[in-house]
């Protein structure tokens, strides 16, 4: 007992210097490891929450792209699948007969490739499928009857340009001796539709 007396002040100091160290320790090298771990929690939370937002906002976009809109699902109506080049010939007949103008001569040529994407702004790529039979026609009546045959080919549900349109002969107006003359037009136009995907 008197030993340890004796040696009071140096054990204390001893405890002292190491309670010192081990406080050192701790404030130099456990606590700010401890605060970077808490901020390190606090930003992978903060991306966790960016990550779901972004997620929920690619599945909003996702079934926006999928839901189209009536303009685009008319447009893609008109657009039909394989070139229908017998349905189109009959359509424009039964355009003839509505009109009263008369249908003397149509020709037609599927090309391998669209020119729609220089009208429409699309690039090669997006306008890939589509493809064009370009149509030439000679219809023949009087000026009313050729002005109903092209509305109603406008009216037509599939998607169709006119690329030219000229008379062969000068528009004669009607008179008490004269009904009118007969005009002949000759009327060049596309029709589009989408290639078939090969088997």
């Amino acid at each position: 007992m008197e030993q340890i007396n004796k040696y009071r002040s140096p054990i204390v100091m001893g405890i002292l210097i190491l309670f010192l160290i081990l406080f050192s320790f701790y404030m130099l090298a456990v606590r700010p490891v401890s605060s970077d771990i808490a901020v390190q929690n606090s930003e992978l939370s903060l991306l966790e929450r960016e990550g779901s937002a972004l997620q929920n906002k690619i599945n909003e976009l996702r079934g926006a792209g999928d839901s189209l809109s009536a303009d685009e699902e008319t447009a893609l109506a008109s657009i039909p699948q394989g070139d229908g080049s017998e349905a189109l010939i009959n359509d424009l007949k039964a355009i003839g007969d509505s009109s009263h103008a008369r249908l003397k001569d149509i020709g037609f040529s599927l090309t391998g490739s669209s020119t729609a994407g220089t009208w429409t702004g699309e690039t090669a790529a997006s306008s890939a499928g589509l493809q064009e039979i370009k149509m030439t026609a000679i219809v023949e009546g009087g000026y009313i009857e050729i002005n109903e045959w092209l509305k109603q080919l406008n009216k037509m549900p599939r998607l169709i340009t006119v690329d030219s349109f000229a008379f062969q002969q000068p528009y004669e107006f009607p008179t008490a001796q004269n009904p009118g003359s007969i005009l002949t037009a000759n009327v060049a136009f596309t029709a589009y539709y989408e290639a078939e995907a090969a088997e």
